[in-house]
């Protein structure tokens, strides 16, 4: 019995710190991406993604995100990047509304979004160029 108290009293733990380590990335103002995104690679680019389906778009991979080992010289650490990969988001209608672009292949940090300024007004731009540990 006590082992098992000892048990579930180290996972209560563990699981806690966790959870404030997950709400902490994911709260962008008070810490520098570049060390939060350095492990996965994927802070930002995962963001935008899921903040696109969070507002209701359908996603479709068309080319499946490849990542490979970059190094940064700006924060002289190696990375797990994701270095290509394009994402499409549709609404109910199977409309096209944006796309996430992950690159040709080099090492980079940099994501491509650009959606359809017709649904967008508001961003008549098209498109934004973002970097993935920003």
């Amino acid at each position: 019995m006590k082992n098992t108290t000892y048990f579930l009293t180290l996972l209560f733990i563990g699981l806690t710190l966790m959870f404030i380590a997950c709400e902490d990335e994911e709260s962008h103002d008070d810490h520098n991406h570049s060390e939060c995104c350095t492990d996965t690679g994927e802070c930002c680019g995962n963001h935008a993604r899921m903040a696109m389906v969070d507002k209701g778009y359908t996603e479709t991979e068309v080319n499946p995100m490849e990542k490979i080992e970059c190094y940064f010289e700006e924060w002289d650490k190696t990375i797990m990047t994701p270095v290509s990969g394009l994402y499409e988001y549709y609404d109910s209608n199977g409309t096209w509304v944006a796309s996430l672009d992950y690159g040709d292949g080099t090492c980079d940090q940099w994501v491509t979004k650009t959606w359809d300024v017709n649904i967008f007004p508001d961003n008549p731009e098209g498109v934004l160029e973002f970097s993935l540990f920003e």
